[in-house]
């Protein structure tokens, strides 16, 4: 059963290619859903997948990031699983 989870990342996350690495990551593991800059100076997103593969993505999220970023907390919300993914592949939206 997939799982799906919100995320929030902050930190030197803008700036430092931390959406398209989180995008290659979530390609490489085949997970779904997106993630985009906030105004506040956070990134944030959906992941969705295996739970293996969500659990894997949200340590990458959590502990590894993009080779400059500088994570200081990263938060998963609304987290639980669902009957499908919601999205076809991984995208990059625009601020909000």
């Amino acid at each position: 059963m997939p799982r799906t989870a919100d995320f929030e990342v902050s930190g030197k996350v803008q700036g430092v290619f931390f959406r398209k690495c989180t995008k290659d990551q979530a390609d490489s593991l085949g997970v779904c859903g997106w993630v985009r800059n906030t105004r506040k100076g956070t990134v944030e997103g959906v992941i969705q997948g295996t739970t293996d593969k969500v659990n894997s993505m949200k340590h990458w999220l959590a502990k590894v990031g993009s080779p400059q970023s500088v994570i200081n907390n990263c938060t998963f919300t609304n987290e639980k699983n669902i009957d499908e993914v919601e999205f076809e592949d991984f995208t990059i939206k625009k601020t909000v």
